[in-house]
């Protein structure tokens, strides 16, 4: 991949949506009961996800 190919939405686009994910599952957690809660923890664990999948896949 050349310089030329990495704009800013390829280098920071999937931390942004990481951040908001986790944000959100944060703030819906804290202020919210019941559903919020799984839903919280669901989007809190998002970049365990994230992580998981670049690690098997960068190994193959």
């Amino acid at each position: 991949m050349s310089r030329k190919e990495l704009s800013l939405r390829a280098i920071f686009g999937a931390p942004v949506i990481l951040f908001v994910l986790t944000l959100t599952g944060l703030i819906g957690a804290l202020l919210e009961d019941g559903l919020w809660d799984h839903l919280g923890a669901a989007l809190l664990t998002a970049w365990l996800i994230v992580l998981a999948w670049a690690l098997i896949r960068r190994r193959r």
